[in-house]
């Protein structure tokens, strides 16, 4: 093969992989602008009288609506090309094991307590962990915080594994190897969030929910794992409304007492976990 054969099989490869990628992102892309559009749409009928505080009062109002409506119209998608959303998503109920999504749950809700507790014990620079308290905080503002928690534990981790695990992973699959596929999918998923240590955390965790959902044949395991991480901000608000996380040597202690509680948990039901017998 001479040298403009092998630039056009490079340059013919490069192509066939950028279309993958381009394709795997549309349904990402939809999930970030519904809830955008929805919320000018809602700023606009208000008519500019609530101003910027239509966003700090109105909770997770906009953001739910988004990512409802963009599982809806990915439905209607795969129903339009005769197909299902949870087959492009490879999502199924038939066959699951309770065991392994409880125990996959409560390894995400341990791997948060982890996280938690060692942002606020660590001495990370500020430019590190920048955003990280206005995320976290936010969560119970609001004029609706109890529709802000429903859907930050239960319809957002759903609705992202169905956009980052089902449908841009099955379909970087297409034209990558799993390992490659696992990347790519993990740091579109990092750079969808806040600040840089959440980005970090997201493409680890990213990473782990790939892992998952390959092993199982079924994102319905790394839902459950990515709902027991986000199952952690009620009650690590509810500590922090008691006061357990107050300066001093008694909040170390706490958040202490929360980051080995959580590390044991991770790495108890992780160890059951690994000893079942993956999909077959």
């Amino acid at each position: 093969m001479d040298d403009r054969q092998e630039a056009a099989t490079w340059q013919q490869t490069a192509w066939r992989g950028m279309r993958v990628i381009i394709f795997s992102l549309r349904p990402l892309i939809l999930y970030l602008t519904l809830p955008a559009v929805l919320m000018c749409v809602g700023m606009a009928l208000g008519r500019g009288r609530h101003g910027e505080s239509i966003v700090s009062t109105s909770g997770n109002f906009y953001y739910t609506m988004g990512i409802g409506a963009s599982c809806w119209l990915l439905y209607r998608r795969s129903k339009k090309r005769g197909s299902s959303l949870w087959e492009d998503a490879t999502l199924f109920w038939e066959g699951r094991d309770p065991r392994k999504l409880w125990r996959l749950w409560g390894a995400g809700l341990g791997c948060s307590l982890v996280f938690s507790a060692a942002l606020t014990l660590l001495p990370l620079p500020e430019a590190l962990i920048q955003g990280y308290g206005s995320v976290s905080d936010g969560v119970g503002a609001g004029t609706d915080p109890w529709l802000a928690f429903l859907s930050t534990m239960l319809l957002a981790p759903a609705v992202e594994e169905i956009v980052f695990r089902g449908y841009m992973l099955n379909r970087l699959l297409t034209g990558f190897k799993d390992q490659e596929a696992v990347w790519i999918s993990s740091l579109a998923f990092a750079l969808c969030h806040v600040s840089l240590v959440w980005m970090i955390y997201a493409f680890a965790m990213g990473v782990f929910l790939a892992r998952v959902s390959l092993r199982e044949d079924n994102i319905l395991y790394s839902a459950a794992l990515h709902m027991g991480f986000n199952a952690s901000v009620l009650p690590l608000w509810i500590l922090n409304e008691i006061g357990i996380f107050e300066q001093g040597w008694a909040g170390m202690c706490g958040k202490l007492t929360v980051g080995i509680g959580g590390g044991v948990l991770v790495y108890t039901l992780c160890r059951q976990y690994g000893k079942e017998k993956p999909y077959d």
